[in-house]
């Protein structure tokens, strides 16, 4: 007797999800006119993303379901550990570094995920979402104010993130194919 597979959302679809929270962060911070278009703009990206990478990406393979049992730890720890940073720095007076502390504690658990995935991408991503995170917390606690540590850290968290997908689903692969470079 065959059991029907239920389907499964790729890394990139949450990939593509979690950008679009990221971006949505971003444009929130900015002021109502621009943030409501690039608001809109990416959201567009975000499904251009997911429709380009459900025809490209290659199948992903089943995880194991004690991976599974310890990612799903990590992103709810993850999560509390966010909406912790933010309320405690929002409740004692720093609340423009609650964005950049959110980005420093997402690309710290890429970090674990990359090894429990074993994608060293995610390393790199988590890295680099650290950084930015630090840079936008120097940027909040220099100059008065959150809304512009909130956009930079948010919108290019939501950037780094859609380019970590696209990259997982090889959409890089077809342009350097054309201009010759593979």
């Amino acid at each position: 007797m065959r059991t029907k597979q239920l389907p499964t959302s790729t890394p990139v679809s949450a990939g593509a999800l979690v950008g679009a929270v990221w971006w949505a962060v971003g444009s929130l911070a900015l002021p109502t006119g621009l943030g409501t278009v690039l608001l809109a703009a990416g959201l567009l990206l975000a499904g251009v993303l997911v429709g380009a990478a459900k025809r490209h990406a290659p199948r992903d393979e089943p995880v194991a379901p004690r991976t599974r049992t310890e990612v799903v730890r990590l992103l709810g720890f993850g999560a509390l550990l966010v909406a912790a940073a933010v309320a405690g720095l929002n409740v004692s007076g720093y609340g423009e570094l609650a964005v950049p502390a959110a980005a420093m504690v997402t690309g710290g658990c890429l970090v674990p995920l990359a090894g429990l995935l074993q994608q060293r991408g995610y390393l790199l991503l988590g890295a680099a979402l650290m950084v930015l995170g630090a840079g936008g917390a120097l940027l909040a606690l220099r100059y008065a104010g959150g809304l512009y540590p909130g956009a930079l850290v948010g919108l290019g968290a939501g950037l780094l993130v859609w380019c970590g997908s696209a990259v997982d689903a090889r959409l890089h692969r077809e342009p350097l194919s054309r201009i010759g470079i593979r």
